[in-house]
């Protein structure tokens, strides 16, 4: 087995707690600061920064751990307040949606599956927690993003500029 093979067998995927809050911001900054092209990922919001460990009115967070080092991230986004402008970009108004997002990932260990996994842990809480849609987002050129909501099961609906001048790629599921 190669080396990324061994390191991907070893990595641990759980709930991320607020002990790990730093790790959390530094994970954010140095994945954020290292874009190629900022445009790629819609920039947090100081209220979401301070949200981050609110599941019930956010979003769940999940890590991947490498031992105790947090190298990826994602976010189920719970919220139906804030998902409104979405569900109105995907028709789904009268429907109870979550939202993939917030997936980064160490550039030292991209391409082992990290957000394949996260997702599909989150995608299982979805449906554990009752919604009738997930949805999700992808900046076009972002092909990793695309092919792996593609892989885990979502359609692509359309191609759109969001109210925010982001241009991305919207993908769903009924779940």
């Amino acid at each position: 087995m190669n080396k990324k093979g061994e390191l991907a067998m070893k990595l641990d995927y759980k709930k991320i707690e607020e002990n790990d809050k730093e790790q959390l911001f530094k994970l954010i900054n140095a994945v954020l600061d290292g874009l190629p092209d900022p445009s790629h990922f819609i920039p947090y919001e100081q209220w979401e920064l301070d949200s981050m460990f609110d599941e019930v009115n956010y979003a769940p967070l999940y890590g991947a751990y490498d031992g105790e080092k947090l190298v990826g991230m994602a976010q189920l986004y719970v919220s139906q307040d804030m998902l409104e402008e979405f569900k109105k970009e995907f028709n789904l108004t009268d429907y109870n949606v979550c939202e993939l997002g917030g997936n980064l990932v160490l550039p030292e260990y991209r391409g082992l599956g990290i957000t394949t996994n996260l997702q599909t842990l989150e995608m299982s809480l979805a449906k554990k927690l009752g919604f009738d849609y997930i949805i999700s987002m992808a900046h076009p050129d972002n092909i990793a993003s695309c092919k792996t909501l593609e892989k885990i099961g979502l359609e692509f609906v359309k191609e759109t500029k969001l109210s925010n001048g982001f241009l991305r790629r919207l993908y769903m599921k009924k779940i």
